[in-house]
C-alpha cells in the first residue's frame, strides 16, 4: 500500500489564492520542487473572451477600409514600400488599438484588484504604455521588413487587404490584453531587454551613415543622425520603465526586508534609471555635449559603486553572485585601461563592450531582486507530515 502524505496550507496563504477548500487540484513536480495549480490547464490561463479584442479590431479595420474607399485607392495595395500600404495602415492602427485595449486592461485590473497588475503603482501605466507602443513599432516594422524583401512587390486588392488588416489588429489585440493581465517583474524585464536592445538595433539598421561606427556610440542620438529620435526616446524610456520595475521590485521587497542598504540599492537604481533617461534627453550634439559626457560619467560611477557595495545593500546576496560581480567590474576596469593605453580598441568597440558587460550585470542585479520579492514576503513554512491510516 502506498503511502500517502499531506500539506498544511497556512490560511494565510491560501487567502493569495483563488482555491477553496474541497478544490481539486493538479501537483507537478518540477526540479526537486512541489507545484500546486488548479487542475484544469485553462483556469490558468487568462480568460479573454472572443468579442474583447475582435470587435475593436473591426472598428479598426472599418476605419481602414473607409479610409481607402474615401481616397478611392482600389488598386491593388502593396504589402510594404508605400504610404498606403498593408505595413502602415496595421501599423498605426493595431499600435493605437492595442494601446487602448492594454491600458483599459491595466485600470480594470487595478481597479478590481485582479492578478499582478494590482501590485504596480499608477504612475508606472505611462510609461509601460508608452514602451508597449514602441516595442509594437519596433515589432511591426522588423516584421513587415522581413516580410518585404521574402514577397517583394507583393500586393493585394482593397478587400483581401481589409482581411489582412482586421487578423493583424486582432491578433495585436489579444497580445496586449493578455499582457496587461499577466503583467509582473519578469514581463517587466522582458520589456526593458527588449526596448533597449530593439531600439539600438532600429537605430542602427535605419541611420543616414552606415559609417557611424568610425565615431562613436553616442554618434546614433545626434542630429547628425537621421534615426536619432529613435535612439534618444528608446533611452528616455528605457529609464522610465527601469523606474516603473525598481518601483514594483521594491514594493514588494520592503515587506521583508528593510533599512538604509535597502533603501540605498533602491536610491542607486534611481538614479542610474534616471542617468539612462538623461543620456536620451540630453544628446551628444554640441550644445549638450559636456553636459552629455558628465552624465555617462555618473552613469559609470553608479555602476561601479552598485558592484563595489553590493555585498553589503543586496540581501541575502550569494557568493556566485559577487565573484560575478567582480570580476565584471575588473573586465569593464580592463577594457578602460586597455582603451586609454593602447589603440587596440576603437571608442566604439569599447562603449560597446561597456554597454554589453553592465547591461547584462544591471539584468542579473535586477533578477536577484526579483526573486527576493518574489520569495522574501509570500514565503510560509509548511510541513509534510504522513496521512495516518485512521484519517483516511
Amino acid at each position: 500500500m502506498t503511502q500517502e502524505y499531506q500539506i498544511e496550507i497556512p490560511e494565510e496563504a491560501l487567502e493569495q489564492t483563488d482555491f477553496r477548500p474541497g478544490d481539486r487540484l493538479a501537483l507537478s513536480v518540477n526540479h526537486n520542487q512541489i507545484d500546486v495549480r488548479p487542475s484544469r490547464v485553462i483556469d490558468q490561463l487568462p480568460q479573454i473572451a472572443f468579442w474583447w479584442y475582435a470587435l475593436p479590431a473591426a472598428v479598426a479595420t472599418l476605419v481602414f477600409y473607409a479610409f481607402f474607399r474615401e481616397r478611392n485607392i482600389v488598386r491593388p495595395i502593396p504589402l510594404t514600400g508605400s504610404d498606403y500600404s498593408l505595413a502602415n495602415g496595421a501599423m498605426i492602427l493595431g499600435v493605437i488599438s492595442g494601446l487602448i485595449l492594454f491600458i483599459t486592461t491595466f485600470i480594470v485590473e487595478k481597479v478590481r484588484k485582479n492578478g499582478p497588475t494590482k501590485d504596480f503603482y499608477w504612475r508606472s501605466l505611462p510609461p509601460l504604455a508608452i514602451a508597449c507602443g514602441l516595442i509594437m513599432i519596433f515589432s511591426f516594422s522588423a516584421i513587415f521588413w522581413l516580410l518585404g524583401q521574402m514577397f517583394t512587390d507583393a500586393s493585394f486588392d482593397l478587400y483581401t487587404t481589409t482581411v489582412f488588416a482586421f487578423v493583424i489588429i486582432a491578433a495585436v489585440n489579444y497580445l496586449m490584453i493578455n499582457l496587461a493581465m499577466t503583467l509582473t517583474s519578469g514581463v517587466v524585464t522582458n520589456l526593458l531587454t527588449i526596448m533597449i536592445i530593439g531600439g539600438m538595433l532600429f537605430s542602427m539598421l535605419t541611420n543616414s551613415s552606415r559609417d557611424w561606427w568610425k565615431h562613436n556610440f553616442s554618434f546614433l542620438g545626434t542630429a547628425e543622425n537621421s534615426a536619432s529620435l529613435q535612439f534618444n526616446v528608446t533611452l528616455i524610456f528605457s529609464g522610465l520603465l527601469m523606474m516603473t520595475l525598481v518601483d514594483y521590485l521594491f514594493v514588494n521587497l520592503q515587506k521583508r526586508y528593510r533599512g538604509r542598504r535597502v533603501l540605498a540599492l533602491r536610491l542607486l537604481l534611481y538614479m542610474l534609471s534616471a542617468c539612462i533617461a538623461s543620456i536620451g534627453i540630453f544628446p551628444n550634439d554640441p550644445q549638450f555635449h559636456v553636459l552629455h559626457d558628465r552624465v555617462a560619467m555618473w552613469l559609470v560611477y553608479i555602476m561601479l559603486i552598485l558592484i563595489v557595495l553590493i555585498r553589503w545593500i543586496l540581501p541575502e546576496v550569494t557568493r556566485q553572485f559577487l565573484i560575478l560581480s567582480y570580476v565584471m567590474g575588473a573586465l569593464m576596469g580592463l577594457e578602460y585601461i586597455v582603451f586609454k593605453l593602447s589603440d587596440y580598441l576603437s571608442l566604439t568597440a569599447f562603449e560597446l563592450l561597456e554597454f554589453g558587460l553592465a547591461f547584462s550585470w544591471l539584468l542579473l542585479l535586477l533578477q536577484n531582486i526579483e526573486n527576493l520579492a518574489r520569495f522574501g514576503h509570500n514565503l510560509f513554512l509548511v510541513k509534510i507530515a504522513p496521512v495516518k491510516a485512521e484519517d483516511k
